[in-house]
């Protein structure tokens, strides 16, 4: 029927309105020789479709919080990877445990603030004590903070600590462009 009309005769190879095509089959028949070579040799190998295995129902049911939190500081990608498990099947996981994002990018986020206040705190350790006592601190503050996340993914970040964050961002952006305008006079200056 895929290849004929109702009543059984041919049709010509012309542009059909599509109330007079069977959606379920290709237009007109097609011939082996119109078949791409990547489809004839998929097909002719193995004879089926290879699909990607699914990961054993035992694995998935068996993932724990404790499993995935092993993972929290790579992209949920790799996660995927690195557990044996589909990105949906991750995903879902994570649902379930009240994960309603992939924690990553909170804490590397944190982990960025930590090795930054650690090279201040070197600093700081030469020139004042105090200053250098309250970096620490604040480290120490930061670390507790990814603890918590990495144990309850769920919570937010503190809003002391996106404070924090945001004026570190900006100290950074003002710096550069100091640093951009500096360079650019000094370069309008050699010209001349």
């Amino acid at each position: 029927m895929c290849g004929g009309s109702k009543d059984g005769t041919q049709h010509a190879k012309r542009s059909l309105p599509v109330f007079d095509q069977d959606l379920n089959c290709l237009p007109y028949p097609v011939s082996s020789s119109e078949q791409p070579q990547n489809a004839q040799n998929d097909q002719s190998e193995s004879g089926k479709v290879v699909k990607k295995k699914r990961a054993p129902s035992e694995l998935v049911a068996n993932l724990a919080l404790e499993d995935l939190a092993k993972y929290f500081d790579v992209p949920i990608v790799e996660a995927s990877k690195n557990l044996q498990v589909g990105l949906t099947v991750l995903k879902r996981k994570c649902r379930e445990f009240g994960i309603p994002r992939w924690p990553h990018r909170k804490i590397k986020s944190l982990d960025t603030l930590i090795h930054d206040l650690q090279e201040e705190a070197e600093r700081q350790q030469q020139e004042d004590k105090v200053a250098a006592m309250a970096v620490a601190k604040r480290q120490k503050l930061l670390v507790n903070e990814k603890e918590n996340i990495e144990r309850k993914p769920f919570i937010e970040l503190k809003n002391e600590t996106k404070r924090f964050r945001q004026d570190v961002f900006k100290r950074r952006h003002r710096a550069r462009a100091l640093q951009n305008q500096a360079s650019s006079a000094f370069a309008s200056e050699t010209k001349e």
